[in-house]
């Protein structure tokens, strides 16, 4: 069983793989019972690949791969977990988008359990204005830590620099939360994904307990994020059994 911290960079949005970058990871009891988040470098590393068309613009200026960067790369299609790597855990910053890039490269991953730095990031710290990875970097290091920081930010969005950002936030999360073991992990992110505020448009930063009934029900008709609109659906039915039982005459 292998969990892999895990970023890919794509040609286009939703396109296809011209990076991926790996990095195992485990937990391990050390001294007085203390349990440890860690990495063995057993899968650490990344590969680049050749798209079927040339990269998006928009997404070069992003990660900074350009064509000629990729000439000699294998194809995208070619793409594949690290030699000897059972996955049972792919970790990442939404990680959806990966598991979705590489669904795009042929390979099946409906038996692999993904767990969401982003997600359990939003739950634990939900005022937080951005939830980008080089600001949570910068967020959970102290400020006299933050030129050391600042080394790991500047190669941003490079799929390998992105796993090693992940890295850290993960220790940080583990450490908030006392989690122990990866299957801990990953119940917290399923719990997580199901947001308790809002953190994008015209009700951004609101606690969805503090929304009016109308405005729940506005926004339920326009996302299309499944686990808002369940969060959304949940605390509407919440007050409805507080209502009733309010109403009841004994």
């Amino acid at each position: 069983m292998t969990a892999l911290i895990f970023d890919t960079e794509t040609h286009n949005l939703h396109g296809e793989i011209i990076e991926a970058a790996w990095m195992d990871v485990n937990f391990v009891q050390g001294a007085q019972n203390n349990v440890y988040f860690f990495s063995n470098y057993d899968h650490y590393g990344s590969q680049r690949y050749k798209p079927s068309e040339p990269i998006n613009l928009v997404a070069m200026a992003v990660h900074n791969i350009i064509d000629e960067d990729l000439e000699n790369c294998p194809l995208s299609s070619e793409f594949k977990f690290p030699e000897g790597a059972q996955v049972e855990y792919l970790i990442g910053h939404n990680i959806n988008y990966d598991i979705e890039a590489v669904n795009r490269a042929g390979i099946v991953t409906s038996e692999i359990k993904g767990i969401c730095t982003l997600a359990m990031a939003r739950y634990l710290w939900p005022k937080l204005e951005s939830y980008k990875l080089p600001v949570l970097t910068y967020y959970i290091h102290p400020r006299n830590e933050h030129k050391k920081a600042r080394q790991l930010i500047k190669d941003a969005h490079g799929a390998f620099t992105d796993v090693q950002m992940t890295y850290l936030l993960l220790e940080e999360i583990c450490q908030q939360k006392g989690i122990q073991t990866l299957e801990e992990l990953y119940e917290f992110s399923e719990m997580a994904r199901y947001p308790t505020h809002i953190f994008y448009g015209k009700y951004k930063g609101w606690a969805i307990k503090d929304m009016d009934d109308t405005d729940i029900q506005w926004l339920m008709s326009k996302t299309e994020d499944e686990y808002l609109r369940i969060s959304l659906e949940n605390e509407l039915l919440e007050r409805c059994n507080i209502n009733e039982e309010e109403q009841l005459p004994f």
